[in-house]
This record gives C-alpha cells, structure tokens and sequence, in this order.
C-alpha cells in the first residue's frame, strides 16, 4: 500500500467516525433512572418546571441534614414551578426506609452504575456528594451546586429561575 492509499485509507476511516464524535452525550434531561416501583423515569417528566435534582446517599450526612430543608422548601415552591427530584447514590431498601423516616414529599430515583460518571460530566469531577443541579422549564442545566445547601442562597436562586 503506499502512502496515498494509506491516507485516503485513514481519512475514510476517521470520516466514518465523525458521527460518533458529533453525537452529543444525553443531558440530565434525557437521563433514565428508576423509580421505587423499578420503572424507567426521565426528568423530562418536569420539563415547564424548574427543577432541583439532588444527588445524595443514606451514609451522607450532609445530604442527610439537608433534606428537611429540601422538603420545606419543596412544599413552599412547588405552587409557584418548582419541583425537586432526589437521586440516591444507595440501594433500594435504605434509600425508601430512610425517606419514609424522613417523611420526603419529593420524588426519591435510583442512580445506578453510570451515576458517577454522570457526576463528572455535570461538573462534579469528584463525584462529591451532596450534588444538586438546577434545569431551567426547558430542562437546561443553568447551575449546579456542590456540598450541603444554604436555603436562602437556593431558594432565591431557585425564584431567579420562574
């Protein structure tokens, strides 16, 4: 083969990879996760809201202190479009015994495998918890927050975005 063979070889093969390159990794939108019941879920289930996902775990305590708070505020600004989606970095059984204790009147999703490098590509390249990002009412991420909560700072931010 010589060496015009060989680039017109290498060209065809990297404009055959162009497509895979030019595909854009699923938003957190477009993310599946699953329910306690063990169905699919999508948070563009809440796309015309904004919404708060937090990600946590049962052995956080961070993520544990702030959940109280995170149901407050849930209860007050979900009237005005705001809803805020848990996803659990834990199994099954603590993640819905804990938030039945905690008595949370937000939806609780699993993560699974990917979780963690969902994280990085959020822009927590630690996979640091608790994590929570902000999805505008078309389900853009317009801000991402990483350790436990202010609800001041989060609540006024939040109503940045009605």
């Amino acid at each position: 083969m010589n060496l015009t063979s060989l680039r017109a070889t290498l060209l065809a093969a990297l404009l055959c990879l162009l497509p895979l390159a030019a595909s854009a990794a699923p938003t957190l939108a477009q993310t599946r996760f699953t329910d306690q019941s063990g169905s699919s879920v999508s948070l563009r289930a809440y796309q015309g809201k904004v919404v708060l996902v937090n990600f946590w775990a049962t052995w956080c305590s961070p993520c544990r202190e702030e959940m109280p708070m995170l149901n407050a505020l849930r209860e007050k600004l979900a009237p005005k479009g705001v809803e805020v989606v848990g996803v659990a970095l834990d199994n099954k059984t603590e993640t819905y015994n804990f938030a039945r204790q905690l008595k949370i009147n937000y939806p609780i999703v699993l993560g699974d495998s990917d979780t963690l490098s969902l994280l990085r590509s959020l822009g927590n390249p630690a996979g640091a918890l608790p994590y929570s990002i902000i999805l505008d009412r078309n389900g853009k991420q317009v801000g991402s927050l990483l350790g436990r909560l202010n609800e001041k700072n989060l609540e006024d931010t939040l109503r940045h975005f009605l």
